[in-house]
């Protein structure tokens, strides 16, 4: 990593020497780099004393003939701007001449070039920065072309360039703010780039190949990829990227940047220019032979050239084109919308992530402390040499505390037997107390809650009357109603579904947690299960209960009592929307109970027109649920298993599965297979089945379900570690103590529901709290 100073920095002047008679201009040359003339500003000396010192070291001239341009840099977290002043100097022929006996630091490095030896020097990568065209014809014209002008994200003109704190996105809202947000690089990872950006290219304002390598060599790209990365960095064509563009740039290649939406829009543009080595805005087949090879090397498909140049052959014959043809952007973005070119998600990922680099760089001020004044003292801001910040993405808000509005009186049994209100405890509670308005909004919520007049109360007692009436043990028992009336059950639960489906309209895909957590396993129509977990484990209520709940799918289906498991679920959901989670499995979908129980329970018991509404409304809850979670950012929670690389590069990319979801298995790949996928089972392992495994990332055809895939306990240490996570814990699959742990510790299934279809099957849940997975199991004989 190099190791560039911000208390290194200073003022810089530099001088732009031009010679009218043959419109050349003096270059400084090192390494290859060619720049102007230039010095630190000692402290105290003036700035064209300063440069005039250089100048009569270089020519015999003792002053500038005036300032071509001033730059005011404004470094994050620091107290002072750094500026960059650049003077300019007209010569004649004979002034020319005066350099070849030039001594000191300047001696032998110093050339005249002309405005066309400029720009193949810019083609080659040969200049420190663009700004050296910018200036040239700034002195030689007095103005500038636009292609050459300052980059807009410098305030100013002509003469004076600042730049602000508005460098930081969202500098400006647009598509490009949103794929800075799915990168997850937040204000202070862009202020610690922004930090390091000045320190490596000051004085210039822009990025040079050579300084972008030694940044994509520690992210660890290959070398002969990173000009292809620079080239579509450099989206304006400079052969310089300036700090939104080098921004932009690493949001786009983050592995935790989903390819979705805007996102995928815009990496879609980064990837083509990737391969237009021409940079003439069209991909001809030898640039997209060298796409279809990295998708083919990404799938651990054959790369030999015959089964190259075919695919690309055929692709775009797809696309109607002929194989002299090229492909355009505007082409190149419709096919991959039509699906005519796929797997593009795996292309251009660096391979560590972004987020990394930056805590590396130890600048700036941790997390806990940047809502405090950013001054730093200049001589602490060192790059490399401070704590690294805190940028773990926080999964729970600041809280704030209020005494809650009702008091719980708790029998020694452990039932709760009598709610009452504050207010109503006047001799524990002072007159100034009862003076303080309530929160009109907690009040109504906690009303709703311990209402017994409540619909969804309503419909928990509804579902206890019948777990106590009905044997629930027994599947093969005959159902009654006794003295329920089936019609407002009914309603009521269609009015908790209405009610609840707002709450899950708001949660994202992909849950964040945090723990104590109990993890819940298939139910499948088990409300006996159900109801002794809650006796066992939160015999009070979820709400009154210091662990919240995951339920991981499979609900319904199977068991005779799906009706009563969801509503329970769905009743204490509402409730309790952060405390009670629910996940979507595979049996949540609704072409799968009909081929089931679910649909035909709802008419058994509630007759045809009323069954088939109570059915429509719990799916159309299912539609809205969440995929996936995460508990403390270290546990990953689905209902099946991971999905492959080539359809979730990062676990961000959950959260662009749509809603709603009615059509799982044609509207979202990735969500069919989080519900679907299974770990391999060893026993089955052969020559073939390792061979598949291989070639497709640890993937291979499920065979036992017929979809989806069975993943290998190498995919799953590839997923966990690239989303920087420790387990996996699923369900959607019986195990015969409640529970299995696989695939080297890393996997754990559990299964809620005991005796599963006649069998002999304990039950089990997971804890989770303090860093431990304990698996709690019931004994249900």
């Amino acid at each position: 990593m190099a190791k560039s100073s911000i208390s290194d920095l200073t003022h810089v002047v530099s001088v732009v020497v031009f010679c009218k008679a043959d419109s050349t201009v003096l270059l400084t040359v090192e390494n290859n780099e060619h720049w102007i003339p230039g010095t630190k500003v000692p402290m105290g000396v003036s700035w064209e004393k300063t440069i005039g010192k250089d100048l009569n070291e270089i020519l015999k001239v003792s002053s500038p003939d005036g300032i071509c341009r001033i730059w005011k840099i404004w470094i994050p977290c620091q107290p002072e701007p750094v500026y960059h002043c650049v003077f300019q100097l007209y010569v004649d022929s004979d002034s020319k001449n005066k350099i070849k006996n030039t001594m000191g630091r300047y001696r032998g490095k110093l050339r005249w070039v002309t405005d066309g030896e400029l720009l193949k020097l810019q083609a080659a990568n040969n200049l420190r920065s663009p700004d050296v065209l910018d200036l040239y014809f700034l002195v030689k014209d007095g103005v500038v072309a636009d292609r050459f002008a300052p980059s807009d994200e410098f305030i100013g003109h002509r003469n004076f360039y600042e730049t602000c704190q508005e460098l930081i996105s969202p500098g400006k809202p647009g598509n490009y703010s949103q794929l800075v947000n799915a990168s997850g690089i937040d204000k202070l990872g862009q202020e610690s780039l922004l930090t390091d950006f000045i320190a490596m290219c000051f004085p210039a304002t822009y990025m040079n190949l050579r300084i972008f390598s030694k940044i994509l060599t520690e992210l660890g790209w290959a070398k002969e990829f990173i000009p292809c990365a620079f080239r579509a960095a450099d989206v304006n064509n400079r052969n310089g990227i300036t700090f939104r563009e080098y921004l932009y740039f690493l949001a786009a290649i983050d592995p935790a940047t989903s390819h979705g939406g805007v996102q995928a829009e815009l990496r879609c543009k980064y990837i083509f220019r990737f391969y237009d080595r021409d940079r003439d805005n069209a991909l001809r087949m030898e640039d997209f032979k060298q796409l279809v090879l990295d998708l083919r090397r990404s799938k651990k498909l054959s790369v030999d050239a015959a089964a190259v140049a075919k695919e690309a052959s055929e692709t775009f014959k797809v696309i109607g084109l002929n194989d002299n043809a090229s492909l355009s952007m505007i082409d190149f973005l419709k096919a991959i919308c039509d699906l005519k070119i796929k797997g593009t998600s795996s292309l251009l990922r660096s391979p560590n992530p972004v987020m990394k680099y930056i805590k590396e760089l130890g600048i700036g001020t941790d997390s806990k402390v940047a809502t405090q004044p950013a001054v730093a003292k200049a001589s602490e801001n060192v790059r490399g040499k401070m704590t690294a910040p805190s940028f773990r993405i926080p999964v729970q808000q600041q809280l704030t505390y209020e005494v809650a509005v009702h008091t719980v009186r708790i029998q020694k049994s452990g039932q709760a037997i009598n709610i009452d209100e504050m207010k109503q405890l006047q001799e524990a509670v002072s007159l100034t107390t009862l003076k303080q308005p309530y929160n009109e909004q907690t009040r109504k919520i906690s009303m709703d809650i311990f209402s017994q007049r409540s619909v969804s109360n309503e419909l928990l007692k509804g579902l206890r009357y019948l777990a106590s009436i009905n044997r629930t043990k027994d599947a093969k028992a005959n159902f009654t109603w006794g003295q329920l009336d089936p019609n407002t059950y009914a309603r009521n639960l269609i009015n908790v579904c209405n009610q609840v489906k707002e709450a899950f309209k708001v949660e994202p895909r992909l849950l964040e947690l945090t723990s104590p957590m109990y993890i819940m396993g298939d139910f499948h129509g088990n409300v006996a299960d159900l109801l002794y977990f809650e006796k066992l484990l939160w015999h009070i209520g979820p709400g009154l209960n210091p662990s919240s709940l995951l339920f991981l799918g499979d609900y319904v289906d199977r068991g005779a009592y799906s009706i009563e498991v969801i509503s329970y679920l769905l009743s204490y959901k509402l409730q309790y929307p952060t405390k009670v989670n629910l996940l979507r499995g595979n049996h949540e979908i609704r072409e799968v109970q009909k081929m089931f129980t679910f649909q035909k329970e709802c008419i058994l018991k509630l007759g045809e027109k009323l069954g088939n509404e109570v059915w429509a409304a719990v799916n159309n809850v299912f539609d809205y649920m969440p995929i996936a979670a995460t508990i403390d950012n270290k546990l990953f929670c689905c209902h099946g298993g991971i999905p492959p690389p080539w359809l979730c590069p990062a676990i961000s990319a959950i959260n662009d599965i749509p809603v709603p979801l009615n059509q799982p298995d044609s509207q979202s790949s990735l969500a069919w297979e989080l519900m679907w996928n299974d770990p391999v089972r060893p026993k089955t392992m052969t020559d073939k089945l390792t061979m598949e495994l291989l070639a497709n990332e640890g993937f291979a055809v499920n065979t036992r379900r017929g979809t989806a895939h069975i993943f290998s306990v190498e995919a799953l240490e590839r997923f966990l570690k690239a989303n920087q996570l420790t387990h996996l814990v699923r369900a959607h699959e019986v195990a015969q103590a409640g529970f299995q742990v696989q695939q080297k510790g890393k996997l754990l299934t559990v299964f809620s529901s005991s005796k599963y279809c006649g069998g002999q099957n304990d039950a089990a849940c997971v804890m989770a709290d303090q860093g431990k997975l304990r698996i709690l199991r019931l004994e249900t004989d």
